[in-house]
């Protein structure tokens, strides 16, 4: 499946036609890996290794647009972390320009103000492998889109990246964890139905965070970037405001339990977050 022919929503399209993939990875990795993912070629000057000192820019980019994205919730990522987890065993994938691209107060955030050439990340999805044949876990998702301003922003990023990492990866199953509150819910959702493991996670350290399994299937990966995508809009068995502490204990209890629940949709609040409606495994939706 070429993801250039399919009808792609224009704000997608823009992302392709202006930005460049780009991997992180230990080289021993890159056979295992899809690098044409979607039709998409990541070339091999945008391959990068963290072990070369080629690869310096590109990661201090990746640490500025975390600070962005996570620096006021307590989830920073030390750089030993993201080499440790991301960079070396996993992957980074991610859509970038050269900083010529780019305009100046977002070259002054990434700090290439003097680097014309330089290649700047505007997004990315670190994955880890787990032991599980041809599983992976989502580790961050980040886009500088809390950086670009106006129409400078490219609506659409923090949804296409994953879609395409997750191909590169080449996993059968995705899994991943995302606080109730987070404003992302819904972007995890978007690669296939999220089947909740534990709504109630104290080893995290946000407890209120659910981890998630996702059976990966290539058109879910792709159908939230068709134009004629439409949002499920059922009305869940189950709905789970994100600050009601009890219900998402008493849902957990009953995952402990054996019961079985997917993320059919979100509902936006306003300026809240939004609300969960859930189904029971097996449900309709």
């Amino acid at each position: 499946m070429e993801l250039r022919a399919l009808p792609l929503a224009d704000k997608y399209r823009r992302i392709l036609d202006t930005c460049e993939p780009f991997l992180i990875s230990y080289p021993a990795n890159w056979p295992f890996l899809d690098l044409n993912p979607f039709g998409i070629t990541i070339t091999e000057d945008h391959r990068y290794t963290a072990t070369s000192l080629r690869s310096r820019g590109v990661v201090d980019g990746l640490h500025q647009l975390d600070a962005v994205t996570f620096g006021d919730q307590e989830m920073l990522m030390p750089r030993w972390v993201m080499f440790d987890c991301g960079e070396f065993p996993g992957i980074v994938v991610g859509f970038g320009r050269r900083a010529r691209d780019l305009p100046l107060y977002a070259r002054e955030a990434y700090r290439v103000v003097e680097d014309d050439d330089a290649f700047v990340p505007l997004s990315m999805w670190v994955a880890i492998r787990c032991a599980e044949e041809g599983a992976w876990f989502g580790h961050n998702l980040s886009s500088a889109n809390l950086i670009l301003k106006g129409d400078e922003r490219l609506g659409g990023l923090a949804t296409l990246v994953p879609s395409v990492g997750v191909k590169v990866s080449q996993s059968t199953r995705q899994y991943g964890a995302t606080q109730w509150t987070s404003k992302s819910i819904d972007l995890h959702n978007k690669l296939g139905r999220m089947h909740i493991l534990s709504a109630y996670t104290p080893a995290h350290t946000h407890p209120e965070t659910l981890a998630y399994r996702i059976d990966v299937n290539e058109e879910e990966l792709v159908q939230s970037l068709l134009t004629d995508y439409e949002a499920p809009s059922g009305q869940g068995e189950r709905v789970i405001d994100p600050y009601d502490h009890h219900a998402i204990r008493a849902l957990h209890d009953e995952i402990e339990r054996g019961a079985e629940w997917y993320l059919l949709r979100t509902e936006r609040q306003g300026t809240l977050p939004a609300k969960l409606h859930l189904n029971p495994v097996g449900a309709r939706d």
